[in-house]
């Protein structure tokens, strides 16, 4: 398994909002690692992430032992392809904003929220303290995340897991 590419690409942007299109959110490497019953790939990825990065959030920086590994993908819309660029640890805050989608739009994910006593005021919050920027501009920002999204959703997208165990994922 060749997994530094990966986990060496830096996100050009500070945090942005990834709303993964409907038709792939159960396509991701986590879920077809879990489909595969291959969870523990995913554990030895983030035992070599956290020797890498250590108890940081990539993003934001706040040292933490409760992180997240985030799947960052590139989106060309021509080709209707998304390509696996990279795999991070993120605290609770930034991987909630980066999946806005599944945190505010789904039953489970606003279920999950209250049970962790976070609000989306708080994910707001911290989108605007990471960026430096006002709610105005996260605003125009998840609108114009949302209209990306629903775009999306109305396509059918190829994975490109950029060599990443590709024969072991085909469906």
């Amino acid at each position: 398994m060749n997994i530094s590419r990966l986990l060496k690409k830096k996100h050009k942007k500070k945090l942005v909002i990834d709303l993964l299109p409907k038709p792939v959110q159960n396509k991701t490497l986590f879920q077809r690692l879990s489909r595969k019953h291959s969870l523990e790939e995913w554990t030895k990825i983030k035992q070599e992430l956290l020797r890498r990065e250590g108890s940081r959030c990539y993003i934001c920086g706040k040292e933490t032992k409760h992180l997240h590994m985030h799947e960052f993908w590139h989106f060309d819309d021509t080709s209707q392809t998304m390509r696996l660029e990279g795999i991070h640890l993120l605290c609770e805050l930034c991987q909630k904003v980066k999946r806005t989608d599944f945190w505010f739009f789904t039953p489970y994910g606003k279920e999950q929220l209250k049970h962790l006593d976070i609000n989306t005021q708080d994910i707001i919050k911290h989108y605007c303290k990471v960026n430096n920027c006002s709610i105005e501009e996260f605003n125009r920002n998840w609108r114009q995340a949302v209209e990306t999204w629903q775009k999306r959703n109305e396509k059918e997208w190829k994975l490109d897991f950029g060599g990443y165990m590709r024969n072991k994922l085909d469906d």
